[in-house]
């Protein structure tokens, strides 16, 4: 069983890159604020995960627009390159598997 709760994390960062790359190639699996930005007064009032947001306090929102769809697209490709890396490197570090890439994790 901690086994599985050492690899959770890195399956969920599986999970959110495959899904960001899919969503670049599948638009109906893009939500309705793909391309959405937004800056607040950054007081650390709102916290959002993977598309959830809590609230403590409403920031003061200060700019927000919608990015061009290739801008959107580009961004989503770049983080979901970097999640699937973050697990690939995890996941090597707590199975081994595959001996192919190196134990990043290791030298910290």
């Amino acid at each position: 069983m901690t086994f599985f709760f050492k690899v959770l994390p890195y399956l969920a960062f599986l999970y959110a890159g495959v899904f960001s790359i899919l969503e670049v190639f599948f638009p109906s699996l893009r939500g309705p604020e793909f391309g959405r930005w937004e800056v607040d007064e950054g007081s650390g009032s709102s916290v959002t995960i993977l598309g959830w947001k809590k609230m403590l306090r409403p920031p003061r929102v200060l700019a927000q627009g919608y990015m061009p769809d290739g801008a959107a697209c580009a961004v989503a490709i770049v983080v979901g390159v970097i999640f699937v890396c973050i697990a690939a490197f995890g996941i090597r570090h707590v199975t081994g598997v595959p001996e192919i890439l190196p134990d990043l994790f290791n030298r910290f």
